[in-house]
C-alpha cells in the first residue's frame, strides 16, 4: 500500500496559531514563492519563550508575529530562536527578533557562518559564478538569464544577520520548559541542520529534514562540484530510525504528521527511483540539464530551474561516487555523464 502520514491537525490560516503539545504553538506563515508558506513554533520556556525559526524578511511576516506574539506569550519575553538552518524562510527575521525582543540565536556554527558568506553575496552566492557552473552543465542561455533575474527580485532575505550566535552541536541536550530536547544535525539539505527531538513529549521538530508530502531539495552546489549532498541526507536518516513510529513530526512545510519511518523509506524510495531514471537515462552521454525531464514531469520555469539542476546535479554525483556513471568535460567545455563501462 502506499505511504500515507496521519495529518492530527486541521490547515491553519496564515497567521492562525494552534497548540500541537503541551506549550508548543504552531504559528503559519506566508512564502512569498510557489511553495507559499511555513510553519514556525513558539515553545513555552519558564516565564519567557523559545521561537524555532523565523521566517522569510517580508513585513508580512513581522506584522503577523506581532499578532501572533501578543496572543501566545502575554507580554512574556522571548529569550531565544533556535533555527534549524541558514536558509531566509527560517532565518531571515533572526535579526529582527534579536532587535526587537532580545533573543539570543542559536543554531549551529556551519550554518550560520554560511548565512553570513551567503548575506554577502560572495563565494557561495556569487550568481554570476552559479550562471559559468550551469552553463557548464549544459543550461540554455535564456534559462540562466530568467534565473538570475529571478534571483535578483529577491533581494535582502534576511533582516539582518545577528554577529553572534550560541553554537548548538549534535547529540547536544537543550532544556526548554524543564524538557530535555536532543539535537539531531543531518546534511543534504543544507549543510549541518538541526532538528529537535523530545522523547519525554514525543515530539519532533524535523524542520526541512524530514517533509511529509514534498521532499527538501537536495543540491549540488558549484562551490563543491564533486560533492554527494544526496548521500549525505541519505546518511541522515539513521540519526532518527530510533524514534518511535508514533512521534508527532513538526515540519517547516506542510503539516505536522505521524508515521516517521514511513516517510523516511517513502523519501529513500522517491530517491531511489530519481536514480534508476537518471541511471537509464544516461545510456547515451548526456548533461544534467538533459537529464532533468526524466527527474521532473512538470514544467521547470526559470525560478524552479535553479533547484531543478542542482537536484538533478546531487542524483548524478551520487550514481558517479558508487561507479555507475562517469563524468567527462568534453572538448565543447561541457559537462556529460554517461553509463560507466
Amino acid at each position: 500500500m502506499p505511504y500515507t502520514p496521519e495529518y492530527p491537525f486541521r490547515k491553519l490560516d496564515y497567521g492562525e496559531t494552534l497548540e500541537v503539545a503541551s506549550g508548543i504553538h504552531w504559528v503559519r506563515m506566508p512564502l512569498p514563492f510557489a511553495l507559499n508558506h511555513i510553519n514556525l513554533w513558539l515553545l513555552k520556556d519558564g516565564d519567557g519563550w523559545t521561537v524555532v525559526d523565523t521566517g522569510y524578511n517580508v513585513q508580512e511576516i513581522c506584522d503577523i508575529w506581532g499578532g501572533a506574539i501578543s496572543t501566545i506569550t502575554g507580554g512574556a519575553p522571548i529569550n531565544r530562536s533556535i533555527v534549524t538552518h541558514f536558509h531566509p524562510d527560517h532565518m531571515g527575521l533572526a535579526g529582527w527578533f534579536e532587535e526587537n525582543y532580545g533573543t539570543q540565536l542559536w543554531m549551529t556554527y556551519s550554518e550560520w557562518l554560511q548565512a553570513h558568506v551567503a548575506a554577502s553575496e560572495t563565494v557561495t552566492h556569487n550568481f554570476d559564478r552559479w550562471i559559468e557552473f550551469y552553463r557548464d552543465n549544459g543550461a540554455p542561455e535564456n534559462m540562466t538569464v530568467g534565473f538570475k533575474e529571478v534571483r535578483d527580485a529577491f533581494r535582502d532575505p534576511w533582516y539582518r544577520l545577528p554577529e553572534t550566535v550560541r553554537r548548538i552541536q549534535d547529540n547536544e541536550e537543550i532544556d526548554i520548559d524543564g524538557r530535555t530536547w536532543q539535537v539531531i544535525t543531518g546534511g543534504g539539505h543544507s549543510h549541518e541542520h538541526a532538528s529537535l527531538w523530545c522523547p519525554e513529549i514525543n515530539v519532533l521538530i524535523s524542520g526541512d529534514q524530514i517533509l511529509p508530502r514534498i521532499s527538501s531539495n537536495i543540491s549540488l552546489w558549484y562551490t563543491e562540484p564533486d560533492g554527494d549532498p544526496l548521500r549525505h541526507y541519505f546518511e541522515s536518516f539513521v540519526k532518527f530510525r530510533h524514534l518511535p513510529e508514533d512521534v508527532l513530526v513538526l515540519p517547516s512545510h506542510d503539516y505536522p504528521f505521524r508515521g516517521l519511518h514511513g516517510r523516511l523509506d517513502d523519501l529513500l524510495a522517491h530517491h531511489q527511483t530519481r536514480l534508476d531514471a537518471a541511471l537509464e537515462f544516461c545510456a547515451k552521454p548526456q548533461t544534467a540539464t538533459d537529464v532533468i525531464p526524466s527527474l521532473f514531469s512538470r514544467e521547470i520555469g526559470a525560478f524552479e530551474f535553479g533547484f531543478a539542476i542542482g537536484e538533478t546535479l546531487a542524483h548524478l554525483n551520487y550514481l558517479v561516487s558508487d561507479g555507475s556513471l562517469e563524468r567527462h568535460k568534453d572538448d565543447d567545455g561541457v559537462i556529460r555523464y554517461r553509463r560507466a563501462a
